[in-house]
């Protein structure tokens, strides 16, 4: 049933802070989509100099207002349910999950405000009716409140541990960010985690940074402990975009499909042979970076190799864990290659001028590893940097994989990546300038895979 509201229908138990007077209802006839909704004049759209004002019905801890043309409000979390009458949203607000901390101002969408008080959560849903100028007309509903949770009593403070972070990743509501694996985080991208439950547990399978305009993964990162170093699976082959990205920001099948390049890895199939749901989620296309075909099954893979023997000596307790970044050096493209060899498809690997195949995928110049063992409280670390090229030698022995091995220092410079940034920064000072052979059991001849 539509209600038509007049101008004197203001009060309604409505504070206000404004730099006008009052929350003028324009002089026309305001038509709501909800009997029980009540108008309101939100100003501040274009300029708060031009006139300011507040959403604080009464009960309400504290106001939610415009700022930079989005909802916001300090104790307030938004939910945006899309362009509906307001009638027809279910006021079960309890069955909402994602909640963010400022909303788009759309005309016609039905928005959810949640304000947190101290002694009550309060339930507000409404609707952007116009957008006139720096006037915003709103009609909501009242729908409930709850009582707060009492707050959690103040945790011990941990004991001072030596040394000092200045480059850790904040870890407030992700604390998978503050893993040894993880580079320094990039607020330009999407920090994306996936999960699995082995044996009844939650693991971290591996983590990345999305680039949607590369259309390709600034690095992946995982680690290899007694758990997620065992060999218990077959790879697998199901190939599938990464249900943690939109999709229209991810590439498709479409986008790898006779261009002249492997599919290859960042997180191989056989760093993840644990559980078949962790292997199954190394064939996201988010993990998937185009690869020279000889370079993706020869040299490339016996570095893999060779890497995964360092993280499966875990289980024998040479190390307690193996942490490991790889990625492409989005920041250096292959520019306007042919290659001389046709790939698997029967299609010779190309790139335009700006880097990109035939599908339109960054194509990086180089492909690094960048990796870090922990046994108790001693740490090593070393990288790889290696040209994606062909001609490397198809059976690299460790003297072929040291050419290509950096100092993880070395690697920043080259990528712009801040990596191991969670360590403190005494030991990461230090393992990060190593490049020493000594620390490492080398497979000196890989056996053909």
């Amino acid at each position: 049933m539509k209600k038509y509201l007049y101008s004197l229908v203001l009060a309604m138990g409505l504070s206000f802070v404004a730099c006008s007077e009052a929350n003028d209802i324009p002089n026309n006839t305001i038509e709501t989509t909800d009997s029980k909704a009540t108008t309101l004049v939100l100003k501040g759209y274009e300029s708060t100099a031009s006139g300011f004002s507040v959403f604080q019905p009464e009960g309400y801890s504290m106001p939610f207002y415009i700022k930079d043309k989005v909802f916001y409000g300090s104790v307030y979390n938004f939910a945006e349910v899309g362009s509906l009458r307001l009638d027809e949203v279910s006021e079960d607000y309890e069955s909402i999950s994602t909640w963010t901390e400022t909303a788009s101002i759309k005309p016609g969408y039905v928005y959810w405000a949640w304000c947190k008080g101290a002694e009550l959560y309060c339930y507000a849903k409404f609707r952007v009716i116009s957008i006139d100028g720096n006037n915003v007309t709103i009609e909501y509903v009242l729908v409930g409140t709850t009582n707060a949770p009492a707050p959690e009593p103040e945790p011990e403070p941990e004991p001072p541990t030596p040394g000092e972070n200045l480059n850790s990743n904040p870890v407030v509501g992700n604390m998978a960010a503050g893993a040894l694996e993880m580079p320094h985080l990039n607020a330009d991208y999407q920090f994306v985690n996936h999960y699995v439950t082995y044996n009844k547990v939650s693991v971290l399978n591996y983590s990345l940074e999305w680039c949607s305009t590369m259309m390709h993964s600034n690095w992946v990162a995982f680690y290899f402990d007694a758990t997620t170093c065992q060999n218990n699976e077959d790879r697998g082959d199901k190939w599938k975009q990464d249900p943690e990205v939109d999709s229209k920001l991810q590439p498709e099948e479409a986008n790898h499909k006779s261009d002249g390049y492997d599919k290859g890895h960042l997180v191989a199939s056989e760093d993840r042979v644990y559980s078949k749901e962790a292997n199954d989620q190394t064939f996201y296309y988010t993990n998937i970076s185009p690869q020279i075909g000889e370079f993706n099954q020869n040299y490339w893979a016996q570095l893999e190799k060779q890497v995964q023997d360092w993280g499966r000596s875990c289980t024998a307790g040479t190390y307690d864990k193996v942490y490991v970044t790889k990625g492409g050096t989005l920041n250096n493209l292959k520019k306007n290659f042919t290659g001389k060899l046709k790939a698997n498809d029967g299609v010779y690997p190309k790139t335009d001028e700006n880097g990109k195949t035939i599908k339109g995928l960054a194509c990086p110049s180089y492909y690094f590893m960048a990796i870090l063992s922990q046994k108790g409280d001693t740490y090593h670390a070393i990288a790889f940097l290696v040209p994606h090229e062909e001609g490397l030698p198809k059976k690299p022995n460790a003297a072929d994989l040291q050419k290509y091995a950096v100092s993880v220092n070395e690697l920043e410079q080259a990528t712009g990546i801040d990596f191991f940034c969670n360590l403190d920064d005494a030991i990461e000072n230090q393992v990060e300038a190593e490049k020493n052979f000594d620390d490492w059991t080398w497979l000196c001849n890989l056996p053909k895979l």
